[in-house]
């Protein structure tokens, strides 16, 4: 039995995991603690039904798993719960935009952006370039970092197809009222499609 932190009635046909503090009006959001549905993500079995939802979606929750262990098995249940013809969405760091950043200006500009979003953001005295540090490791808690041919060799081998880059325009388009993160100067946006 699934236990739900949700009043009396259908369970919403949106997934959103991996949400954390960022719960979303009309999704089911899930994570570990203090969610909807308190899931661990990276055990490899989601307690929902088979073709449950109409799409699945997350930001920057995939790089925190480890890609055979943990997320090949959460992707292969994701397309268990996911309706024929379901949407997954998948957002996280992406390898080719920082390092083009570093590249180009040693990421000066994540750096700002960063620091738009988060005023207080700061690298404690160091040259910018220890941003590469802090998005690769975040501390231990990335496993690793995807480009769209990473990230789509892993989907293709779950079984999704249809998997197009595209940026959080196209996501906020999609999901009328989902909020913007407003991170795609170094985010990776990934839509799929179960078949």
């Amino acid at each position: 039995m699934l236990k739900s932190r949700l009043k009396k009635g259908p369970l919403p046909t949106q997934l959103h995991f991996g949400c954390g503090g960022r719960k979303v009006n009309g999704w089911l959001n899930c994570d570990l603690h203090n969610t909807d549905v308190d899931v661990d993500l990276g055990s490899g079995k989601l307690p929902f039904q088979s073709d449950q939802f109409d799409a699945a979606l997350s930001q920057h929750v995939i790089e925190h798993l480890w890609i055979h262990r943990e997320l090949k098995p959460l992707l292969n249940e994701l397309g268990r719960v996911l309706k024929k013809d379901g949407e997954l969405w998948l957002a996280c760091p992406d390898i080719k935009k920082i390092c083009d950043s570093y590249a180009a200006a040693k990421c000066g500009d994540l750096v700002a952006a960063r620091q738009v979003r988060w005023p207080s953001y700061s690298l404690q005295g160091l040259p910018s370039s220890q941003f590469m540090n802090d998005i690769f490791h975040q501390s231990g808690q990335h496993k690793n970092l995807f480009d769209f041919e990473l990230l789509q060799a892993v989907l293709v081998g779950e079984g999704f197809s249809d998997i197009e880059e595209v940026d959080e325009n196209a996501l906020l388009e999609r999901f009328n009222g989902f909020p913007a993160r407003n991170d795609d100067e170094q985010t990776l946006y990934v839509k799929a499609v179960k078949r």
